[in-house]
């Protein structure tokens, strides 16, 4: 009787062990899979900020582009410079600029 007790732990004792180092071996790639996660959220936030800050400053270069609006001397002057708009009796005169595209 006492070697069939012997027999019976010792594999009792095999099983509650082969189930410590499945129990461990889970807990380690679960742990793992949080790691890989948390790195992941951590580039992916780095990105949303470098994103937020050149979104913050498309949209002050637009406020900046809006306010000049608003100034008459401003629109005037594009006007003026970009689309050739004269006043009554002037005479435009456009001179070829030094980086053109066939030179």
């Amino acid at each position: 009787m006492k070697g069939r007790r012997k027999r019976r732990r010792g594999s009792n004792d095999l099983l509650i062990c082969i189930g410590c180092v499945a129990g461990s071996a889970f807990l380690f790639w679960a742990g793992w899979q949080d790691v890989r996660n948390l790195l992941e959220i951590r580039e992916s936030i780095a990105a949303n900020e470098e994103k937020s800050a050149q979104l913050d400053q498309r949209q002050s270069n637009l406020e900046t582009a809006r306010e000049n609006l608003d100034n008459p001397d401003y629109v005037e002057y594009i006007a003026r410079g970009r689309y050739l708009v004269t006043k009554e009796g002037e005479q435009v005169f456009k001179f070829p600029s030094l980086q053109e595209d066939g030179e």
